[in-house]
C-alpha cells in the first residue's frame, strides 16, 4: 500500500512515540511511512535530529534511554506545564505560553534555567482573558512538550501518562496542583495559600482525557480507589475530587522530596517534607538526583 501524504503527527505523541520506536528497531523510513499510512515526509519530521538538545526529555527518551539525572525536576515541571500551559507557532517559532499566578514570576525563571538549554528567552506580559502570562521561546522545549501531549489549546492537552515512571508521579501531582489557576490551594479566588491543616479536598480539573489519565495514574502510583471523573458541562473539561484523607495521602507524597516547589507551596513543604526545617530544596536542575520515595 502506497503510504498516504499528510502532514508530520505533531499533536499525536503516540504516534511519535511508535515511529521513533521503530527506528529504533531497525524499520527504514519507507517501512515505517507504510506501517503508519504516512509520507516519507511526515516521518522524516518526527525523525529529524533536534538542532540543540532540549531540557526536557521525551517520552521515548525516558522509556528507552532511562530516566534523566534530573528527572524529578522534569517531570515537577511537566505537571507545571500540563496545568497552565500551551504551544503557540511552529517551527523555529515555537512558544510555551503559560497562564501563572503572578507572584509566580520567578518560579518559571527556574523552569527556564533547568528546562532550556541554549539562549533562553522569556516575556511576561498581561492578557485581559488570561491574566498573567509567561511567554518562552524555544524551540527545542515546545517540540518535546508536544510529544508529551501539551497542545495548542490548552483545554485539550493531555499527557502520556504511560511513558511516565510511576515513581515520579508525585512530582508530576506537586507541579499540577502549584501550575492550576482553578482549583485550590493554589488557584482558585483566594489570595493567599491556605494552610494544609485546611485542606478538606483536592481537586484536579483539565481536559477529560487528561483527567481520566490522571487519575488512573494515581491509583496506579498511590494505590489509591477508583474516583469518578466528573465531566464539567459540554466544555470537553473534566474534574476529579479526592476526599480529606486520600487529599492528605497524595499531598504527603507530593511533598516528600519537593526538588521543585513554588515559593507559595511554602506552608505544604514545611508540613510534609521529610527536610521540613527549612524551605523548598532549591537542587540544580541540572544536578538534581531522583530521590527515594517514602
Amino acid at each position: 500500500m502506497r503510504p498516504s501524504v499528510g502532514a508530520p503527527p505533531r499533536h499525536d505523541p503516540r504516534t511519535i512515540y511508535a515511529i521513533q520506536a521503530d527506528r529504533a528497531s531497525g524499520l527504514s523510513v519507507e517501512e515505517i511511512a507504510t506501517k503508519h499510512n504516512l509520507s516519507r515526509f511526515a516521518v522524516q519530521t518526527v525523525l529529524r535530529p533536534a538542532a540543540e538538545p532540549s531540557g526536557m526529555a521525551s517520552p521515548f527518551e525516558f522509556r528507552h534511554k532511562g530516566s534523566p539525572p534530573n528527572a524529578a525536576v522534569q517531570v515537577y515541571w511537566l505537571g507545571y506545564i500540563t496545568a497552565t500551559g500551551r504551544i503557540f507557532g511552529q517551527s523555529s517559532q515555537g512558544t510555551l505560553v503559560l497562564a501563572i499566578h503572578p507572584l509566580d514570576e520567578p518560579h518559571v525563571q527556574d523552569l527556564v534555567r533547568d528546562l532550556v538549554t541554549g539562549h533562553p528567552r522569556v516575556e511576561f506580559a498581561d492578557s485581559n482573558l488570561k491574566g498573567r502570562q509567561a511567554y518562552i521561546r524555544d524551540r527545542q522545549l515546545a517540540e518535546v512538550l508536544l510529544q508529551w501531549g501539551i497542545s495548542s489549546t490548552a483545554n485539550s492537552s493531555t499527557l502520556s501518562f504511560e511513558f511516565l515512571p510511576k515513581d515520579l508521579v508525585p512530582d508530576f501531582v506537586r507541579g499540577y496542583l502549584e501550575g492550576s489557576r482553578s482549583t485550590l490551594p493554589f488557584g482558585g479566588h483566594a489570595d493567599a495559600v491556605p494552610a494544609p491543616t485546611s485542606v478538606r479536598s483536592l481537586s484536579f480539573e483539565g481536559s477529560h482525557a487528561l483527567i481520566a489519565a490522571f487519575e488512573q495514574a494515581l491509583r496506579t502510583a498511590s494505590g489509591i480507589r477508583p474516583v469518578r471523573v466528573r465531566a464539567l458541562g459540554s466544555t470537553g473539561q473534566a474534574k476529579i475530587t479526592l476526599p480529606q484523607a486520600v487529599a492528605l495521602k497524595i499531598l504527603a507524597s507530593a511533598y516528600a522530596h519537593p526538588l521543585r516547589a513554588s515559593p507559595r507551596a511554602a506552608k505544604f513543604v514545611a508540613r510534609f517534607s521529610v527536610n521540613s526545617q527549612g524551605p523548598p530544596t532549591q537542587v540544580s536542575g541540572r544536578r538534581a538526583r531522583v530521590l527515594a520515595r517514602p
